[in-house]
């Protein structure tokens, strides 16, 4: 018979906070407002700027660098790219344009309330696992009102690993009281939510709202997180309904 979930791990990231659509509502007032970044669509832009973001993102969690010491970085970067005459010099007014649209843009990813207030209605306890800042992440939950619908924020600042490493899913089991086999991994990256999560011994279910093409049949896809009851009986059973 098959173990009762008691505990369901989350990323933040693309998986509960709308990340996506934050970032493209800044890049789009960026590239509107920016002539440098006329040389490129919004698309190209957009593109560029996740690979670099992607890449310094890394020298934060490594330690090598503040958040606001890499953002302008970034956008440094993305200057000499589009061959600007004096990235330096406006990379830091860039930067910070770029965090207030940000800001501006933030939102919960659609169903994420709903779905952590069922699973606490059911006694089940939740956990954001997140390879990113403490302090950047409570903002997000707190902004997008989920801080109260979760139990323990673990993040890779805190932990000292990030996902795919085993050690940071065992941490956050280890505060909501629960073993592997008790829980369920939900996220979006296969290579550190999904492949993580198997590591860990822990059932995954990824979140494709890209539509991304599937590396494995044998994980449960889901599109999104809504309806919320069919996604909680997916995450609780593994299938629509009670085995």
């Amino acid at each position: 018979m098959p173990v009762a979930v008691r505990a369901v791990l989350c990323d933040l990231d693309d998986t509960l906070f709308d990340h996506t659509h934050a970032s493209r509502c800044a890049v789009t007032a960026l590239h509107g407002s920016v002539p440098e970044f006329g040389c490129w669509s919004i698309d190209e832009l957009a593109s560029r700027h996740r690979d670099c973001l992607e890449v310094m993102h890394q020298e934060v969690l490594a330690g090598r660098l503040s958040i606001s010491a890499a953002r302008i970085e970034r956008f440094r970067r993305l200057l000499v790219e589009a061959r600007t005459a004096d990235p330096d010099r406006i990379a830091p007014e860039l930067a910070r344009t770029y965090r207030s649209a940000y800001e501006t843009g933030w939102q919960a990813v659609s169903g994420a309330a709903p779905l952590l207030a069922a699973l606490k209605a059911r006694g089940v306890r939740t956990a954001i696992v997140t390879n990113n800042i403490t302090e950047e992440q409570r903002l997000k939950l707190q902004f997008c009102r989920l801080a109260d619908l979760v139990d323990e924020l673990v993040t890779s600042e805190e932990v000292g690993v990030q996902k795919p490493n085993p050690r940071i899913f065992q941490v956050a089991l280890e505060r909501l009281g629960a073993r592997a086999d008790e829980a369920v991994m939900v996220g979006d990256a296969w290579a550190t939510d999904i492949e993580g999560a198997r590591a860990a011994g822990v059932r995954p279910i990824w979140l494709n709202r890209l539509g991304a093409v599937r590396v494995d049949p044998g994980v449960v896809e889901i599109r999104g997180l809504e309806p919320t009851e069919r996604t909680v009986e997916l995450i609780l059973f593994g299938t629509t309904g009670p085995a």
